[in-house]
């Protein structure tokens, strides 16, 4: 499994222009260095417009495919193309609790209003993670500013094993199937 991610990650790399490939590469370096921490009760969490409470138990599954959008990037735009994700979600379905997605949102102060306006309107389908405080960036400083590292899986051990976005790369899609399938199975 390792070597197989380390191959799909240099695949990942070929894709990448000559000139950012030692940046990029550089960057996929950083990134790996350890373990991701999901600090995830320390946010608040929305579900369906609302506030909820989402258990530990659901991350803790084989892969965890991580969608962090930060202060750089426009939260509230970000929520409205979550429906990009649905083909993706209901792919995973048929490994049940052994994938689970995570999206974590750090909107500016300012916008915050805005941005629970979209997700009580937008209700996406899966639970959102708002992280006012800035706490996923301060515990994994590690991660690269540039939001091409910004969605990334990472395997039951919380390390990085594949970088890139599936949803808005057929590439990275192909590469995110393997890893998973080879792990999990086949889907049906």
């Amino acid at each position: 499994m390792r070597y197989t991610g380390v191959l799909l990650l240099l695949t990942a790399l070929c894709f990448v222009s000559c000139t950012g490939k030692k940046d990029f590469k550089d960057g996929i370096v950083q990134l790996q260095s350890r373990p991701v921490s999901l600090s995830l009760d320390k946010m608040r969490c929305m579900w369906n417009g609302k506030d909820t409470v989402v258990s530990k138990e659901r991350y803790d599954t084989d892969f965890k495919l991580v969608v962090y959008s930060d202060t750089a990037a426009c939260s509230s735009c970000g929520l409205k193309t979550m429906y990009l994700w649905d083909g993706l979600i209901h792919d995973l379905e048929s490994y049940g609790k052994s994938v689970s997605l995570c999206f974590i949102f750090m909107p500016l102060q300012k916008d915050l209003e805005e941005f629970y306006f979209t997700m009580r309107t937008m209700a996406p389908l899966l639970p959102v993670h708002v992280d006012t405080a800035g706490v996923f960036i301060r515990e994994n400083p590690h991660i690269p500013r540039e939001a091409v590292y910004h969605t990334f899986l990472l395997d039951k051990d919380n390390r990085v094993v594949l970088v890139g976005n599936p949803s808005r790369s057929e590439k990275i899609k192909e590469m995110f199937w393997q890893i998973v399938e080879e792990k999990l199975g086949k889907r049906e």
